[in-house]
């Protein structure tokens, strides 16, 4: 009986560690974990149509280059802000071209 309670405690023990691998970030629904990757390279993209245009902002590139910065460390929610700001002002650039 002792083997027994022994094994299913290092079996529970070991399943508990394995749930914790996955940062909490991770998004279950298509399997990444790249949430602020994506979301600097999304800002990047709508920053490069904003200069294309030639009303690229000041700020913009400042904001993806911090973004960039805090993305070392995983799940940063300082970066994925940085990011989506990035493309907000982007996107105002694009605007205001029109």
């Amino acid at each position: 009986m002792k083997k027994i309670l022994l094994i299913a405690t290092a079996v529970f023990s070991l399943s508990t560690y394995s749930a914790d691998l996955l940062p909490s970030c991770h998004n279950w629904n298509d399997g990444s974990s790249d949430t602020v990757k994506a979301a600097i390279a999304a800002a990047t993209a709508e920053n490069k149509k904003a200069a294309k245009v030639g009303f690229e902002w000041r700020d913009t590139v400042k904001f993806i280059k911090k973004a960039t910065k805090l993305s070392a460390t995983p799940c940063n929610s300082s970066a994925l802000t940085m990011a989506n700001m990035a493309k907000a002002q982007a996107l105002d650039a694009q605007k205001q071209a029109t």
